[in-house]
């Protein structure tokens, strides 16, 4: 009904499990936001990052997947793309910069994840974010 109501493009955002992502899809949602809200969960529970790579399995190319938390560096958001992202927020640090430092604070924040994130592309071969290979991130044993 939500949907229906919006008469836009509705994104659901707290998705953290693939059960849900399922749920957001056939409500019709354009897409979802991966995230747990800033960490607000108990100690040990799953992050963004550790439950991405099964809900991109099971939605992914069907519906947009957004995924925020924890990403402060350019690093991060490779890692993010590479475990099944379309796109990652990166909501509070921007807020941070733009309280620290107004616009200029958020360019500098860009521009710094920018450069990161083409410094990680080159180490990792990656040439296009269109096409992160899933293997450049692994847990090693």
């Amino acid at each position: 009904e939500i949907v229906k109501l919006a008469e836009r493009p509705f994104i659901v955002k707290g998705v953290m499990t693939v059960k849900g992502a399922l749920k957001a899809k056939e409500a019709g949602a354009a897409a979802i936001v991966v995230s747990n809200h800033g960490g607000r969960v108990l100690d040990g529970m799953a992050g963004t990052a550790d439950v991405l790579p099964d809900i991109a399995a099971a939605v992914k190319g069907r519906i947009t997947i957004f995924v925020d938390g924890g990403i402060r560096h350019g690093e991060d958001i490779l890692k993010m793309l590479a475990l099944g992202a379309d796109a990652v927020l990166i909501g509070r640090p921007a807020a941070v910069a733009a309280v620290g430092g107004g616009a200029e604070g958020v360019k500098l924040l860009l521009d710094t994840l920018k450069r990161q994130l083409m410094d990680a592309m080159m180490i990792t071969g990656v040439r296009d974010l269109s096409h992160v290979p899933a293997n450049i991130v692994r847990k090693l044993d």
